[in-house]
Parts: structure tokens; sequence; C-alpha cells
């Protein structure tokens, strides 16, 4: 069981396809299902389901997800020392963001990163509040461009208090409002992104005991100001998202003043590898400067 054979275990799991796996890691569907009937053999029992949905690990192989990705973690890092040893710079660093951190930050960084680190590969996954906390533990992603969460298990690097603002229909009364008091939601038609303890907007609701009638979870900030735009219902949005964006409606401050403290999250800096330590020491300087 060779080292090629895990990293393809792991993206079906990823994935969920074999077609997906063999565009992602550039084989063929036919060779991707043939290696893992060879590795189903090596360990003695069936690895993966296919039914309508795709193709899904058996709770037998997720069980062995933990050790792989650690396994392939240590094989990255590895290979990095040893490209450190001969001078060079090299590898691969998963980035995990929210949409408004790819927006604004991750471009900026990422082109002057490697302008200045070429053979560094950069993956970048967007996800949200609650996904991005599991893939840093999970080691799924190297850096996560995160909100700090309560009762976190990963190492966090401040670098910048983001204000939460209230989003509103232009043409609905509140909009005249040079702040809006956070107990206008009570009750009121709502529309918010990734509604799960975790979620910075739920967070601020719970805090301050507010119950709005949620009409509409959306998986997307962009969803969501359509959505206020078409009068369907307020939403609460991070500002550093709503940066330079233009439509109808009016961000307005939230009273009492309600931020969210963004940073850069990683297991342990032990656990980097050199280029991800290169680029967490880049980031965070970055970000501190911008």
């Amino acid at each position: 069981m060779d080292i090629k054979s895990w990293k393809i275990m792991l993206a079906v799991d990823d994935y969920g396809s074999f077609t997906r796996v063999g565009a992602e890691l550039g084989y063929t569907q036919s060779g991707i299902t043939q290696m893992m009937k060879n590795l189903e053999k090596k360990v003695g029992f069936p690895l993966y389901i296919k039914d309508h949905h795709g193709i899904r690990l058996t709770n037998e192989a997720k069980s062995l997800i933990p050790a792989i990705r650690t396994l392939l973690n240590a094989d990255e890092v590895i290979h990095q020392e040893i490209a450190a040893l001969n001078g060079a710079q090299r590898g691969t660093i998963r980035i995990g963001t929210y949409l408004s951190c790819s927006i604004h930050w991750i471009p900026k960084i990422i082109r002057e990163f490697q302008q200045k680190h070429p053979d560094i590969i950069i993956q970048v996954i967007e996800g949200v509040e609650g996904e991005l906390a599991d893939w840093i533990q999970e080691r799924r992603v190297d850096i996560g461009f995160i909100s700090l969460q309560k009762n976190h298990k990963y190492q966090f690097l401040p670098v910048m208090d983001d204000p939460m603002y209230a989003v509103i229909p232009e043409n609905d009364p509140l909009a005249k409002e040079a702040e809006i008091p956070i107990e206008v939601f009570e009750g009121a038609p709502f529309i918010i992104t990734e509604y799960t303890p975790g979620s910075d907007v739920h967070r601020v609701l719970r805090k301050n005991k507010i119950h709005p009638d949620i009409r509409y979870v959306t998986r997307n900030e962009f969803s969501s100001l359509s959505m206020v735009e078409h009068e369907l219902g307020y939403s609460i949005l991070p500002g550093l998202l709503l940066r330079g964006q233009q439509g109808k409606f009016v961000k307005r401050p939230l009273k009492p003043t309600i931020t969210r403290q963004l940073g850069l999250a990683y297991s342990s800096l032990e656990d980097l590898s050199p280029a991800s330590k290169t680029f967490l020491e880049y980031a965070k300087n970055f970000l501190l400067d911008d």
C-alpha cells in the first residue's frame, strides 16, 4: 500500500466521484476504479459504496481517514524538508477560507506570495464557519482564514476586527436610520447564511437573545444579499464581504456595535510544512499591514 493509493482514497472521500478524482489527479475513471479494487484486496474489506448519490466510503474506510491525512501530511513535510535542504522551496499548501476572504484577501496574497515562491502550489477551498473549523482539525486544510470560534481546537493569529452590519432593502423605512438596534430583528423576516450554532450571525443573535423569523437559509452571502434586494427580509452580514458591494440595499451599523475577529488558524506550528510556515508568516504580515 503506497502513498499514491491513500491519496486516491482520500480524494474519493473529498469528491465522491471517480470521474472527479481522475480529473483532479490525472487518471482515467477506469484507472481509479482498478486502484481502489486493488487497495480493497490489500486491506481485506470493502472501501466504497456506489449509490444514486455517487461514491461514498464505507464506515470502515472512513475510520482510516484521520490516520491517512496524518500520513499524507507527514509525507508532504518530508518532501518539503528535503527540498529545503537542497536549497529549494516547493510543495503544496491547502488554504481554507470564507467567501469574504477569498474575494478581498486571498487573490492579493497569493499573487504576491507566488511571485516570490513560484514553486509552491496553493489550493484554495471555500467553506463556511463550521466546515472550516472541522477541516483544520481534520488536516484537510493547512491554514484557514476564519473568524475566531468559541471552544476552538486550533491555533489562531488575529489580524482584524470585522464589523457586522444590518442589511436592509433600500425602500424599507429602516433604511432611513443611521444605525439599527439589534432588537429590531426580534420576530422580523430574516435571511441568514449557514444557520448553525458556530456561525457568526447565530452567535450575534444568541448573545443578544434575538429570535428573528428566519424565512430563508442560504449557502452563499451573495444569495442573502439578492434576497434582501428583493425585499424578502433583513440580514446581518460582515463588513469585509460588503466592502465595495452595491445594489438595492443599504448597510447600517448595528447598535450595539458587533464585530467578528478574523485571523489565520492552523492545527499546530509543529505540524505545518516548511511551505505552510512560510505562507503563514507572509499572510500574517500582509494582513497586519493591509
